[in-house]
Parts: C-alpha cells; structure tokens; sequence
C-alpha cells in the first residue's frame, strides 16, 4: 500500500491499495486501486481534481474507478457533475466499513453491484480512458507521421472508432510537459457548426473557439493584439513553432461536412484551400488530418467543377476493426469489470461474427450483459453456446449496420455489391482490374480479409446471403 500526499492539507489522502488476488482475478483489476479516504466532514471537489492527476502519473493503478471512503453523505450526489464520465468514483460511509464484519467480502459485494451493472458494453460516445482498447500499432504511425510533417486522411467505416483514435492521439501529445511538446493538437467536430452559421465563417469561427480552448488548457498566450479567426490560426502557428519548435495539427471530423454536408460546396472548398495553403507556406509547423468514412470525395481532381485543394494532398490511413487479440482482450476486460468471464471458444466467436469492429463487438457483448443476471455473476462463465443463442437477436440489431457496410461499399464502386454478394455466396466473380480494386478496398475497410476472398466481419457474409439471392453463374465485372 502506498499513500500519495497532497500539497493541499485540507486535502484528503490518497492510498494506492493492493486488491486481493481473487479481487484482481475476478474484476480484472490493475496490480492497484485508488482509495481516497477523507477526514473532513465534507468531501471536496479538488480530491476529485487530485485523484486525476493520479490516475495520469500512476500506470499500476486500476483505470475504471476509485473507491472513496468519506463521512460525507451528499458527497456522491453533490460531486455528481465534477466526476469524469469514463471513471466510476464508489463512495462508501467509513461507518459503514469500520463495522463491515468481513471487508474483503465487503469489497467483493460493493464491486460486483457497482460494476457489474453498468453496461459497460453500451459506449455511445467515443473511447476514451480505459474504454480504450488496442490500436498502439497505428497510434505509433499516425504519431510518427504526424511529427514528420505529413497531412493525414484517416478514413473508415461509422463506429469503427476514428474519433476514438483521434482523440488518444490527441491525449497522447498532451501528456508531455509545454516546453517539450512536439504536437499542439485542436480537434474540431465539424457536426458542431452551428444550424444558423453553415458556411465558410462559422466553419472558421468553430475551428478558432477550439483554438483558443487549447491554448489555454497548454498555458499559452499569444502576444499582440485581438485579431479575426484566419489571423490566429497563422499567428498562433508561428508562434508555437518559434517558442516551443512545435507544430499545430488541426484534427477535423466528419470532413464531408465541408463537401455538401453541412456547408455549401464552394465555402468547404474554400476553407481547405486556405488550411492546405497555411500547410504549404509553414510545412514545419503546421499541418491537419481529416477524418470520414472514405476518401471518395476527396479523391478527383475536381468537385463539381471546383478546383479540389486535398487531391494527392494527404496521405491515407485506413481505419478497419481491432485485431483479433486486441478485440479479445477489449471483451476480456470489459466483460471482466462486470464479472463476465468469456470461454476462448466464445471470444472467437465475437471475432468471428464481428471482423473486431468495435461497434458490433460492444453491442453482441451488450446482448450478452443482458442475458446475465447481476445475481449469477460470482463471475459468471460465457460460453460460446450462449454467445451463439443471442446470433439472431444480434442479426436484428445490426440490420442498419449491415445495410451500412453496403453503403459504405458502393460508395467506392457500384459494382462492390455484386463481388460481395458472389463472395458470400462462394460463387467466382471475374472482374479483372475492378476486381482487385473492389478487394482491396473492402479490406482497408476491414469488411474482407487480408490475403484470401473471405469475410472478416463474418456476420456480414451471413446476412448478404439472407438478404441477397444466390446469383445464376459466376459473373464478369
């Protein structure tokens, strides 16, 4: 047990416990938990404050909860909106464990009906924290290309965990100290331009609020006087380059809102070809990524007549399903938190079905979640039998999700549906070029996999063959 003071004396403590080793096995848990243990009579929001930092100083420590123990009975309700939403903070009365007859059973009680009935499958925002699984491959590539200068098309399917990765990325350059920082990141969520502001200035003054919000949480101020949205962007590049020997890297989401989406086709041409030039005329200390379902619209060399300033601009990373290891250490751990212990033969029936696309994986484990009474789970052992049984409820939940995955590939060929529906149903389709072409898209989008003429998102090829008739003959493209 290690105990971390504060500066702060009317702070409370902060022990980094030990579990038991059934604890650890049963939870999942990290080789330490975070305790705070409060004296006073009213639990304070800066213990909340100094119990983050801790989490982000100490990588022994468990990331899914702390577990407060405090005389403070409004405390829970009162600091409701100060605890972060992806960490579960467990208040407990010190009465109430002062006189706990056994208190590992306690803790084993407390852990199981806090934890176990979260949902923790269900995440409807981005990943973030410890809903953050894998990708430390492509994290390493987008970081070192990133630094090097490029500008980066981060392409995939809807739920595939873009925005998740961006924002790790985005969290992994801020982790460093000011004066060594390399990336000042600014991430814009295009889908925020405001309903009454769809055009080049609002898209500019969304992009110039996140701007100003980064700097101040990086304690930067830029000399000089008030000036409009374009002007800080340029200053605030220069200056950080000439500071720090930093680059600025403008994350922008949703991209196609800037192509038709939201904005008028000439406003979104404009605003890239203004950030492109920034690019060009500061290529040491500025660059962007931009961040869709696919490069289709940022592919020709022209946009309904318009000059297109991200032809041959960006470099191209494909964004597909988790690995099938790391998928399974995403089930794992958790399923783990809620005293879900998944058989190897269920967990490869999750990467089977699901390709490891984080989206489907969460809601076939959410369906198994439900299945499972909080009561049983002491933990409850999942085994494939069981996983298999809820297929079909499975099937009807991602029905919209199937008929996405053949909008997404249309999107690059209209003849993509006709390859996928021949696969599917093991029939030869002989399309020459396209063929390929076709191919090796559907596996960048992790729909196929790598190498063979098969589904790795093997549910997919499941439904096309419900929902597609067999064709007559192997067919020409």
């Amino acid at each position: 047990m290690r105990e971390l003071r504060s500066r702060d004396v009317r702070s409370s403590w902060i022990i980094l416990a030990q579990p038991a080793a059934h604890l650890i096995k049963h939870f999942e848990l990290a080789p330490e938990v975070l305790v705070i243990c409060s004296p006073w009579e009213e639990f304070q929001a800066n213990d909340i404050r100094d119990a983050e930092e801790t989490f982000r100083k100490e990588v022994r420590v468990d990331p899914g909860f702390a577990l407060v123990v405090t005389h403070d009975n409004s405390a829970e309700t009162r600091l409701r909106p100060v605890v972060p939403d992806h960490r579960r903070y467990l208040f407990v009365r010190d009465e109430e464990l002062r006189t706990a007859q056994d208190p590992q059973m306690f803790l084993h009680r407390l852990l199981r009906d806090a934890l176990s009935g979260r949902h923790l499958f269900d995440l409807r925002n981005p990943a973030t924290g410890p809903q953050f699984f894998g990708r430390e491959r492509t994290l390493e590539g987008l970081e070192r290309d990133l630094v090097g200068g490029h500008s980066l098309g981060v392409f995939g399917l809807r739920k595939v965990g873009k925005t998740s990765l961006l924002r790790r990325l985005a969290a992994k350059f801020r982790e460093v100290e000011r004066d060594a920082m390399r990336v000042l990141p600014v991430e814009v969520d295009l889908l925020e331009i405001p309903f009454n502001r769809r055009d080049i200035a609002g898209a500019a003054a969304l992009i110039d609020r996140n701007l100003q919000h980064e700097l101040e949480r990086a304690k930067i101020t830029l000399p000089g006087t008030p000036m409009t949205a374009y002007d800080r962007l340029v200053a605030v590049v220069e200056f950080v380059h000439s500071k720090f020997g930093a680059r600025v890297t403008l994350m922008l989401d949703e991209y196609e809102a800037l192509l038709g989406g939201k904005l008028p086709l000439r406003d979104g041409i404009e605003l890239l070809d203004w950030l492109r030039g920034i690019a060009q005329s500061h290529p040491n200390a500025f660059n962007l990524v931009l961040a869709g379902r696919n490069s289709r619209r940022l592919a020709p060399a022209r946009i309904e007549g318009l000059d297109n300033p991200m032809h041959r601009f960006l470099r191209s990373v494909p964004v597909s399903g988790l690995e099938p290891e790391e998928c399974r250490t995403m089930i794992r751990k958790i399923g783990g938190r809620m005293a879900l212990r998944f058989t190897p033969e269920a967990l490869d029936v999750m990467v089977c079905e699901t390709g490891g696309h984080p989206g489907l994986v969460r809601t076939l484990g959410d369906l198994v979640d439900q299945q499972v009474p909080v009561a049983d789970r002491s933990p409850a052992t999942v085994d494939a039998a069981l996983v298999s049984r809820l297929l079909p409820r499975f099937s009807r939940q991602v029905d919209e999700d199937m008929r996405e995955l053949v909008n997404a590939s249309n999107d690059f060929s209209q003849e993509a549906i006709h390859y996928l529906t021949h696969t599917a149903h093991s029939l030869p389709w002989i399309g020459g070029r396209i063929e390929a072409s076709i191919h090796d898209a559907l596996v960048g989008y992790g729909i196929l996999e790598r190498g063979r003429t098969a589904f790795r998102i093997g549910h997919f090829g499941t439904w096309l063959r419900e929902n597609y008739e067999t064709p007559v003959r192997a067919s020409h493209g």
